[in-house]
Order: structure tokens, then C-alpha cells, then sequence
């Protein structure tokens, strides 16, 4: 059974995310400036032992993460594509934005993942949710009761 702690993000949190070899997001996340990470990571914990984490933004307004968005996954000639994710994100308020969700090697396929987003469900209700979605992980998504943000590869729960 998964345990989900929010842990600082700190210099201990980065020399740990830096040794993880099994990870997705944990090379670039164990360099990055603590002022480009929320103040905690999640931190999924099997039998005190880490299966994963996930890194979680909680946004006020859509312009948040437009901003993110175009400074972290959109290329100048790539914006026109993203038309259905400005349509849709541009009005919304008080939402979340789940950058990272990974389980490590050892523990994928044993439904670490899938407790991490149940528990973000149960934490955030009535809250919507978004990812930007890797094609290997869209099935994931679709299985979380996630859908496509229009022809983009954002998806959306709730």
C-alpha cells in the first residue's frame, strides 16, 4: 500500500532526486532552482521505502500556467498548435497542474501510480486538474479518467 508525504524541496531533495537513475523527471528536477519547484514534492512511499514522487502545482488563474507553459513546453512556432489548451485554461481559476508524476523501476506496474492520483482526487475534489501528457504515459491518463484537452497533448480531469 502507498503512503503519499509532502516533503520539502531542499538541497537534500535534490541530491536525492539526483541520485535516481529509474526516473523520467528526477535528472532535471535534481537541478533545478528551488524557485521553479513548488516549497514541497509528493513523495510515494512503499513500506518506508520510495517507490515515486510527484510534483504538484496548485495555480489561483489560468495565466499561471499559460506562463509555464510557454516557458517550459511550448517552442515560438509550436504555440499556434496549442490553440484548444489557451481556449480552454484562460478563464479557469483555483485548478492543479501535475508536472511530474514518476515511480521508480522497480515499482511500476504495481499501482504506485495510480494511488498517487487517487489520493490527489481525494485531497482536491472539486478541483481541476491538468498534465501534459508524454504518448507513453497517455493510456495511464485515459485510465485515470483523464481526456484530451482538444487536439493538444494536455490532458484534463473533472
Amino acid at each position: 500500500m502507498a503512503t503519499i508525504k509532502a516533503k520539502p524541496f531542499d538541497s537534500d531533495m535534490q541530491e536525492l532526486l539526483g541520485e535516481i537513475t529509474t526516473a523520467y523527471h528526477a535528472p532535471e528536477l535534481s537541478k533545478r532552482d528551488s524557485s521553479e519547484i513548488p516549497e514541497q514534492i509528493y513523495m510515494i512511499e512503499a513500506e518506508d521505502a520510495m517507490a515515486g514522487y510527484g510534483v504538484v502545482w496548485e495555480y489561483e488563474n489560468g495565466k499561471q500556467l499559460i506562463k509555464k507553459a510557454e516557458a517550459d513546453y511550448f517552442s515560438d512556432d509550436e504555440k499556434y498548435l496549442q490553440k484548444d489548451f489557451y481556449i480552454d485554461i484562460k478563464n479557469k481559476r483555483d485548478f492543479i497542474f501535475i508536472e511530474a508524476l514518476d515511480v521508480l523501476k522497480e515499482f511500476e506496474s504495481k499501482g504506485y501510480a495510480a494511488a498517487f492520483i487517487n489520493w490527489l482526487k481525494a485531497k482536491y475534489p472539486n478541483k481541476r486538474m491538468y498534465v501534459y501528457s508524454l504518448e507513453k504515459s497517455r493510456n495511464f491518463w485515459l485510465k485515470q479518467d483523464f481526456e484530451m484537452l482538444g487536439s493538444t497533448v494536455w490532458m484534463t480531469y473533472n
